[in-house]
């Protein structure tokens, strides 16, 4: 018989790429001048679940000076999202064919979840995920990979495209690999 096997993925740049330029644009904001702190300062209060959706769109809206519609400001937003990370799809396909139970493990808001839901094509091959919102916190902190490991335990692998997760999951004794390519999820056979 087969062992169960789980893996780990960030979303942002291991599953779909990231383009915060794109919400610069859309909000007629020069890229290099950045978003205003107070919208920054919210992101983070809206990732970890200590503001709602609504709330964080009416403070964007007033900091915006109420120059884009609600609608507006969530498709700007969203528009951050890319398309998939090439090769990647493919590989949570013919894992996922094979038994493998794909786990998020991500920093991110409910709004952008929403969209990577309607729009990731291999969405529906994801057993669950747990997120920043749910946990509090954001990786490194170790909230996240406290609150993967009561739901599904270790997990066999994790891919995130950021140095200093891959390190703090190490800590705790998971094989963590830094993303870089899709072929890396290549790995996943050898466990099969």
């Amino acid at each position: 018989m087969r062992r169960s096997v789980t893996v780990a993925l960030d979303i942002g740049n291991v599953c779909i790429s990231l383009h915060p330029d794109r919400a610069f644009r859309a909000f007629g904001l020069a890229p290099d001048a950045g978003l205003p702190q107070k919208i920054v300062d919210s992101f983070c209060d809206l990732e970890c679940g200590r503001m709602g959706e609504r709330e964080w769109i009416a403070l964007v809206c007033e900091v915006l000076e109420n120059r884009f519609s609600e609608t507006e400001i969530v498709n700007g937003w969203n528009s951050i999202l890319g398309d998939p990370v090439q090769g990647v799809p493919e590989r949570i396909r013919a894992f996922a064919g094979q038994g493998v139970r794909f786990v998020y493990l991500s920093d991110v808001s409910r709004l952008h979840l929403d969209q990577i839901s309607r729009t990731f094509p291999c969405a529906h091959l994801i057993f669950d995920g747990v997120y920043s919102f749910d946990a509090g916190a954001r990786k490194p902190d170790s909230a996240m990979y406290e609150l993967f490991e009561s739901r599904h335990g270790v997990p066999d692998l994790y891919f995130d495209d950021k140095r200093c997760n891959v390190e703090a999951a190490r800590k705790r004794g998971w094989e963590a690999v830094e993303f870089t390519r899709a072929e890396q999820l290549d790995r996943i056979g050898d466990l099969l």
